[in-house]
């Protein structure tokens, strides 16, 4: 086997992981109430950037480190592979449809708030998209929700409850909408 080419690519990488390594140490510095917030995201970027790295010597372990959400939890994606050189540009319908589901999950998260909108949003996608059986679907809508919402409770972020009267307090409903 022949040795792999120290790239662009690498070297890229590799200094990116000294900059994260570079802010992680400089984070010890910070105030407690600070610092888990950058430590959950600095340690886990600096992890995925040694995965790169080690990758690059030993490129099958970036291969099951590819495998998506469908190939996990079987759904039926695009069996085409990759877009070759020679291939037209991404068509408008599948441009507009995904604007579409950023602005309404932007307008849905407003309206019902970040407890909400994020497993409708996750579950729609999985089921409409990826062809996910609908139960599977809600669960990894609920699960990857849950996620976020204790992530940003742990780290002291306000989860936004939605802009509608309030319905279940502290959850759904009952913020007081900024002026515009």
């Amino acid at each position: 086997m022949k040795n792999p080419r120290i790239n662009g690519d690498f070297i890229f990488t590799l200094c990116l992981g000294v900059f994260m390594a570079i802010l992680l140490i400089d984070a010890f510095s910070f105030p407690p109430s600070l610092q888990i917030a950058i430590f959950i995201g600095g340690f886990t970027t600096l992890a995925l950037i040694v995965l790169l790295l080690v990758g690059h010597f030993r490129p099958k372990i970036l291969s099951w480190s590819e495998t998506t959400l469908q190939d996990l939890l079987g759904g039926s994606g695009d069996e085409g592979g990759t877009q070759s050189a020679g291939e037209s540009a991404t068509p408008w319908p599948a441009v507009i449809k995904s604007m579409a589901y950023a602005v309404g999950f932007l307008l849905l998260s407003f309206v019902v708030g970040l407890f909400v909108a994020p497993p409708v949003f996750v579950a729609t996608y999985l089921i409409f998209e990826a062809k996910m059986r609908p139960w599977v679907a809600i669960l990894v809508g609920i699960v990857i929700t849950a996620l976020l919402d204790t992530g940003m409770i742990l780290v002291h972020v306000d989860v936004w409850p939605g802009a509608i009267p309030e319905i279940v307090e502290g959850y759904l409903g009952g913020a007081i909408v900024p002026p515009i």
